[in-house]
């Protein structure tokens, strides 16, 4: 969640790689991976100004087209339309079963 705070900030960032976070951000152009302390001092002291800004815009871009709260929420919404419509299908077969036994005067 701080990362996509900072970024709707327009703030770059310098994190650590962990398995994904190529999913959420492009490494390089949307935020800046340091993999040592000796990296992120680096990246600090040496990255020109107007990158660091141009990271963070980009990071910003990012988050405001594809991580927002709407975003999520559309989410959620659609990951709950699915299991309703799985579920109404496992029930469908055993409706049919009921009404063929009804049905049936056997």
């Amino acid at each position: 969640m701080r990362l996509f705070e900072a970024a709707a900030c327009a703030t770059p960032i310098v994190s650590d790689p962990w398995p994904g976070i190529e999913t959420v951000f492009a490494p390089g152009r949307e935020l800046l991976l340091a993999r040592s302390t000796a990296d992120a001092l680096a990246i600090l002291e040496r990255l020109p100004e107007d990158e660091r800004r141009a990271v963070g815009a980009r990071a910003r871009r990012r988050v405001l087209a594809e991580h927002t709260a709407a975003h999520r929420a559309e989410a959620l919404a659609a990951h709950v339309r699915e299991a309703r419509e799985r579920a109404a299908r496992r029930r469908a077969p055993a409706r049919r079963r009921e009404r063929v036994a009804q049905e049936d005067p056997g």
